[in-house]
C-alpha cells in the first residue's frame, strides 16, 4: 500500500476523479470511497445507499453521504447493474471512516463491459499523481 503524505492508497484499487475506489472481483467490482475522501469528509454521518438490481449507467448517481461539514455524491464508475449495497453503513457509516478499504465498501457492481474499468478508471502512477495534485489543490484552496 502506497501512503501519499496522511493518505492510504491500495495500489492494486482503480480510482475514480470523485475519489471512490474499485476493486475487480471476477466479473463484478467493489466500490467504496477512498481514504482522502473519508479525511475530507469528516466522521461521515449518513449515506444513501444504491437499490439492488437497478441498472445504471457512468452519468448516474451511485450513492451520496453527508458529514457534518459536508454532503457529496459519488457516480456510477462505469455502466453496469447495482448487485448489492452494504446495507450495515445505512444505520451505522462509521466503517467509510475507520476502514474505507474494507468493511466500508458501498457497492458492488457487475459492469456491462470489465475492460471499461481499465480504460476509464484511474490506476498506478496517474492514480497517485491524480491524488497529489488534489492534495496540493486542496491545501491551496484552504485560507
Amino acid at each position: 500500500m502506497a501512503i501519499i503524505e496522511s493518505y492510504e492508497v491500495p495500489e492494486d484499487l482503480y480510482y475514480t476523479r470523485d475519489h471512490a475506489w474499485v476493486r475487480i472481483e471476477g466479473n463484478q467490482i467493489r466500490i467504496g470511497v477512498t481514504d482522502f475522501m473519508q479525511k475530507m469528509a469528516g466522521e461521515i454521518t449518513f449515506i444513501r445507499l444504491p437499490r439492488a438490481g437497478k441498472d445504471l449507467g457512468t452519468d448516474k448517481t451511485l450513492f451520496t453521504l453527508q458529514s457534518g461539514k459536508w454532503s457529496g455524491k459519488v457516480m456510477v464508475p462505469v455502466a453496469g447493474k447495482v448487485v448489492d449495497a452494504n446495507k450495515d453503513l445505512a444505520a451505522a457509516p462509521k466503517p467509510m471512516n475507520d476502514e474505507p478499504y474494507g468493511k466500508g465498501w458501498v457497492a458492488l457492481m457487475e459492469p456491462v463491459n470489465m475492460a471499461d474499468v481499465a480504460s476509464q478508471l484511474l490506476f498506478g502512477d496517474a492514480a497517485i499523481a491524480f491524488l497529489k495534485d488534489e492534495i496540493k489543490r486542496n491545501a491551496q484552496a484552504k485560507p
